[in-house]
């Protein structure tokens, strides 16, 4: 028992800092991203919305996700030879990676005329470097300069954003993230990430493994690129970029589910990989995971419960009717975030083809489906699509897993908790006042009572700290 109780606050601990880095994410979605909406047009914000999913996509194609291998390499062995090797070899992984990448770019806008393409290409390589630079300061320093550069990053982009947009519009904001790239190398150069730098030591060999492991996860990102992104092309093919626009405000609500998980992910992912392989790993991911599940949903309550009231005050009223549309994909954020819990069990077991496997069923399934209802249903045919293909993500990654792990899972619980999110919604749709009121309080009441114990470990670590 004291063991597990250990692990439970060290979890809530890590949690705890985790948090803190991922209040800059947070301010993107409920700040600066509503902010653009009222200084860009629709079709600007599809335009940008469009470039964003792409950088999400070419990330780990061209540079073969090399962040996650160093991630797990380092957590797993922190021998200072050995991070000087990897980390090395992740260096010359990105350059190369970034050398095609400008190639290829050049060639496609030779051909399409890339609008603001300098712009672009800033925005691209600002992206591509610091999603493996702050996880090589992860992984070789610690969560605290994880948390550091989450900070100082999105603070860079959130001040130059919100000085230039109104005057140089996009310019701005792809701008601003090649700033922030350039304030993030002058902070590794202070933290001294040159002496764990060493191109003498890269070997062929490790550099093979660590690519070795990646690679799944890069097949695993496209997959999961079409799951969450697709629909936004499909979109812009069938209807118009103003159409993205307003499913893109609506997306980046819903997804705060997800940024939120990320806090807690990233920290049951490091505990998980401390503790894989030894007593009461299963009984503890178990007792996680189920938990967690009652969290996730209490947040989904809340959400569904405050849009129609908070939304008006912060995003331009040509976008309000995003309110449609975040429920359902709020929904499927949940879905989504669950199944990416259970895909740390594939990363310990070293199996991610298994996690290509299981979000590329999702994926496909989307993009099919995509095809079939968002002409006819339009932006509700885009949210529900996205819903229920994570739906299917999640069932099948559960089954899956089970080969690994026997873990046992509360089906009624997890049918009780879709049940009262439809009821929610069904009473904002009355739009009244009292309705509005009623289902805050109603969200508010059933939230405190399922995350009850973990908002309690939460709240007591983080006063603590």
């Amino acid at each position: 028992m004291r063991e597990t109780g250990n692990k439970t606050r060290s979890l809530a601990r890590g949690s705890a800092i985790y948090s803190i880095g991922n209040i800059g994410t947070l301010v993107i979605n409920f700040f600066l991203v509503p902010f653009y909406t009222f200084f860009l047009s629709n079709e600007e914000l599809g335009y940008f919305d469009l470039v964003a999913s792409a950088s999400i996509l070419l990330a780990p194609i061209f540079f073969g996700h090399i962040e996650l291998a160093v991630l797990r390499w380092v957590l797993a062995n922190n021998n200072p030879k050995n991070i000087t090797r990897v980390v090395s070899s992740c260096l010359m992984v990105f350059l190369i990676g970034l050398f095609i990448f400008s190639v290829v770019f050049s060639v496609v806008h030779l051909y399409t005329s890339i609008t603001l393409a300098p712009y672009v290409f800033l925005y691209f390589v600002s992206i591509f470097f610091y999603v493996i630079a702050k996880q090589v300061v992860r992984s070789v320093y610690s969560s605290l300069h994880y948390v550091l550069t989450e900070l100082f990053y999105i603070l860079i982009v959130l001040i130059l954003s919100i000085l230039f947009v109104s005057e140089y519009g996009l310019i701005a904001i792809f701008t601003a993230y090649g700033f922030a790239s350039a304030s993030f190398v002058i902070y590794l150069l202070a933290i001294k990430i040159t002496k764990h730098i060493d191109l003498k030591a890269v070997r062929v060999n490790v550099t093979k493994e660590l690519l070795n492991y990646s690679f799944p996860l890069v097949l695993n990102a496209m997959s999961l690129w079409m799951n969450n992104q697709s629909s936004k092309y499909i979109i812009a093919s069938f209807l118009t970029l103003s159409a993205n626009g307003i499913y893109a405000i609506a997306f980046k609500i819903a997804y705060v589910i997800q940024i939120l998980n990320r806090i807690f992910y990233y920290s049951f992912q490091d505990k998980m990989f401390a503790i894989y392989g030894k007593d009461g790993f299963k009984d503890y991911f178990e007792k996680t995971f189920n938990t967690y599940s009652g969290l996730l949903f209490s947040i989904l309550y809340l959400l569904i419960s405050t849009q129609k009231i908070l939304l008006p005050f912060i995003i331009d009223t040509d976008f309000l009717e995003a309110t449609r549309y975040i429920p359902i994909l709020a929904l499927g954020v949940v879905f989504m975030s669950l199944a990416s819990i259970l895909g740390i069990i594939y990363q310990c077991e070293k199996k991610n083809m298994h996690a290509f496997k299981t979000s590329l069923v999702s994926g496909l399934l989307i993009v099919a489906t995509g095809f079939l209802f968002i002409p006819k249903y339009q932006l509700y045919g885009a949210s529900s699509v996205f819903a229920f293909g994570n739906f299917v993500w999640l069932l099948y990654r559960y089954f899956d897993v089970q080969k690994f792990v026997a873990l046992r899972f509360f089906f009624w619980r997890f049918i009780l908790y879709i049940v009262i999110a439809f009821g929610i919604y069904s009473i904002t749709q009355n739009e009244q006042l009292w309705a509005s009121v009623l289902a805050i309080c109603l969200a508010v009441i059933i939230s405190l009572y399922f995350s009850r114990d973990l908002v309690r470990k939460f709240l007591t670590v983080l006063l603590k700290k």
